[in-house]
């Protein structure tokens, strides 16, 4: 048989040439397997962006009349101190959890992929039990915490300062709980991420750095950080998203108070939408969110593509 009769014979079914008809009537079986995902995507992924997005180009009366105002809502925001206040918070909530968060999951994945570290690798299930609580329970853990009367930290400050703070009630501190509390949620996951690249780095590396009398730092530097920085940049662009779109446990620690020293952009898009019922600011600060996330994801991308 000719490779001209072969190559026909490849592209023929049932004696006919496939066409596309033919070609949907093949995959028909996997693509009908496709649909329920497809569509629960689009109705609760696409849809929900696209309501939002026309949603903070409207106003609605109190009669229930919806008009058009173009970018009446972003302007109004952006005149406002208050949005100006929530932007600068919810920066220093993501870099407040991150600068805690990574320098110590690096010092502890160490720790639990370390061969000499024996039974410190008890720990590792330890570290994951932040992570698995849920946040609204934690964030109840850490009300009992700064309690005015009872609290261990509340205590360690009146140790320290010799007087016995509300801590909740000062703003620097309830931002700092704030940040403690997302770093202790933080810090694990990012451990994890770091741990399971450290695990990939052949030993033989480090032995051989060690023979030519490399000292720790050097080994860290020039291996382990070079081997680890693609899971550095992912365990830090998830917990980026998390902590920017945070509102359940920033508004159960501290409702974004005292005043509004603790209202994220999360939490006043809470407020806005589900107290005050101005779901129309509320899709205008949720679109604003979703464009900063988005510029945080482009930056990390950037930063992965040149290889920092």
């Amino acid at each position: 048989m000719s490779d001209a009769n072969v190559h026909d014979k490849e592209l023929t079914l049932d004696g006919r040439p496939y066409g596309s008809l033919d070609l949907l009537q093949r995959y028909r079986l996997p693509y009908s397997f496709l649909l329920p995902s497809v569509v629960l995507v689009l109705m609760f992924l696409v849809y929900p962006i696209i309501s939002g997005l026309v949603m903070s180009f409207q106003r609605e009366t109190l009669a229930g009349e919806v008009y058009w105002v173009g970018l009446s809502n972003f302007r109004m925001l952006f005149g406002e101190g208050r949005f100006s206040l929530n932007m600068r918070l919810s920066i220093i909530y993501v870099l407040g959890n991150l600068s805690l968060s990574v320098p110590l999951a690096y010092f502890a994945s160490l720790l639990v992929t370390s061969r000499e570290s024996g039974k410190l690798s008890f720990f590792r299930a330890l570290y994951l039990l932040p992570f698995i609580t849920a946040p609204v329970v934690s964030s109840v853990i850490f009300l009992s915490m700064t309690d005015p009367v009872s609290g261990p930290f509340t205590m360690v400050l009146e140790w320290f300062t010799g007087r016995r703070p509300v801590i909740l009630a000062d703003p620097g501190l309830a931002m700092g709980t704030v940040i403690l509390h997302s770093f202790w949620r933080s810090f694990s996951f990012i451990m994890l991420f770091l741990a399971a690249g450290m695990t990939t780095i052949p030993h033989e590396l480090y032995e051989s750095a060690k023979v030519d009398g490399a000292s720790p730092w050097k080994l860290f530097t020039n291996i382990t950080f070079p081997l680890t920085r693609l899971h550095l940049a992912l365990s830090m662009l998830i917990i980026t998203m998390w902590t920017i779109q945070d509102a359940e446990t920033v508004f159960a620690l501290t409702r974004g108070g005292p005043g509004y020293s603790t209202e994220v952009l999360a939490v006043r898009l809470f407020k806005d939408s589900f107290i005050n019922f101005n779901l129309n600011v509320g899709a205008t600060i949720g679109v604003v969110l979703l464009a900063v996330s988005l510029l945080f994801m482009a930056l990390y991308l950037k930063l992965m593509e040149r290889k920092w």
